[in-house]
C-alpha cells in the first residue's frame, strides 16, 4: 500500500559509511563476492519488473511515462548495497535496497524495496521478503507496547551490521496521510527475525 503523501523526486544514490558496513554501488567491486552480489540484484529487479511490481526508471515526462508502463506505479532506481557478515561465517552478506519512487507525478511513496543476500553452509540465498517481515515484526512489537490499532508502516533502510537498521512510521485508522501517529527507529535481527524499536 502506498500513500498519498509529499513526491518523492530525487533517488536514493549516496554513498553512506558506517563502522560496520560499508556500499557498493552497482557500478562498484570492492570484494570477491562483489560480482555475485550484482548479478542478483539485477536478476531481482527484473524479477520486480516481470512480477509487475517496479516498472522502468522514471521519465521526466511523467504523463509519456505513464502511457507507456500503465501497469506501474513505481519506478525503478538505483540500488545501494550495504555489506556485512551479519551471521560471522566469514563470508559477506548484503542488503540491497532502493526507495519506492513513483514516476506518475502524483505524491504517493512506500517503503523501500529490499532483498537481503546471505550465505548459509556454503550457499548464497537471498529474502526477497524482507520489507514484508520486518513491517509486520514492527505491527507486533507495537502490540507489545499496547498500540492495537496499526493498519499501515513504512520503513526506510540506514544500517545494516548485526542486524538492519532504519527508521519506521505506523499509522492508526484516523491518522492523515501527512501524519502517522508513531515514528521511530529499528533494529533487525536477521538471524532470530526479531525486532527492537525506539521512538
Amino acid at each position: 500500500m502506498f500513500f498519498g503523501l509529499l513526491a518523492i523526486s530525487s533517488c536514493n544514490t549516496g554513498a553512506n559509511k558506517n563502522i560496520k558496513s560499508v556500499v557498493v554501488e552497482e557500478n562498484t567491486e570492492i570484494n570477491k563476492n562483489s560480482k555475485i552480489f550484482l548479478n542478483e540484484i539485477k536478476k531481482w529487479k527484473k524479477e520486480l519488473y516481470l512480477n509487475g511490481e517496479v516498472g522502468p526508471p522514471c521519465d521526466t515526462d511523467y504523463q509519456k511515462w505513464t502511457e507507456e508502463n500503465p501497469k506501474y506505479y513505481w519506478g525503478m532506481q538505483e540500488t545501494k548495497t550495504l555489506i556485512s557478515d551479519f551471521n560471522t561465517d566469514n563470508v559477506n552478506d548484503a542488503l540491497v535496497y532502493f526507495p519506492a519512487v513513483n514516476c506518475v507525478g502524483g505524491n504517493g511513496y512506500d517503503s523501500d524495496f529490499s532483498m537481503l543476500v546471505y550465505s548459509y553452509k556454503n550457499q548464497l540465498l537471498t529474502n526477497k521478503n524482507l520489507t514484508k517481515n520486518i513491517q509486520e515484526k514492527i505491527i507486533s512489537a507495537l502490540v507489545d507496547k499496547d498500540i492495537y490499532d496499526v493498519n499501515t508502516t513504512l520503513i526506510l533502510f540506514k544500517s545494516f551490521s548485526k542486524t538492519i537498521g532504519g527508521k519506521y512510521l505506523a499509522w492508526v485508522e484516523e491518522d492523515a496521510h501527512c501524519c502517522p501517529s508513531y515514528t521511530g527507529k529499528f533494529e533487525y535481527n536477521p538471524i532470530d527475525f526479531s525486532v527492537k524499536i525506539t521512538n
